[in-house]
């Protein structure tokens, strides 16, 4: 009787050890998968935070940019191009309005 008590005592200290082994283990495995995403998260963020800097960056370029070139188109008239040897240009062609089908319409008539 004494034999079957110990034995059944070391087989259910046994299941016990692996059982605790087991969960700690997997404890380990979930703690790592957490600072491994935690990583990510960190590095994510961060990577956004340049990418925002970046465009804020590229924003003020071109607005100062835009400004420039508002400056610059302002002062362009047709006088001024003369000075620089541009005349007005002349219109050779016309392109004909057409329908549907093709066919050249008088202005004013609808079909």
């Amino acid at each position: 009787m004494t034999k079957a008590i110990v034995h059944t005592y070391t087989f259910i200290q046994e299941y016990c050890r692996r059982i605790n082994l087991i969960l700690i283990a997997a404890c380990a495995t979930l703690v790592l998968i957490y600072a491994f995403n935690l990583y990510r998260v960190i590095s994510h963020t961060i990577a956004l935070q340049r990418v925002t800097k970046d465009q804020n960056a590229m924003d003020t370029s071109i607005q100062a940019l835009d400004s420039q070139y508002l400056a610059i188109s302002s002062k362009i008239s047709p006088d001024a191009l003369q000075s620089y040897g541009f005349d007005q240009g002349k219109i050779t062609a016309f392109i004909s309005r057409t329908t549907a089908l093709g066919r050249a319409t008088p202005v004013g008539h609808e079909l």
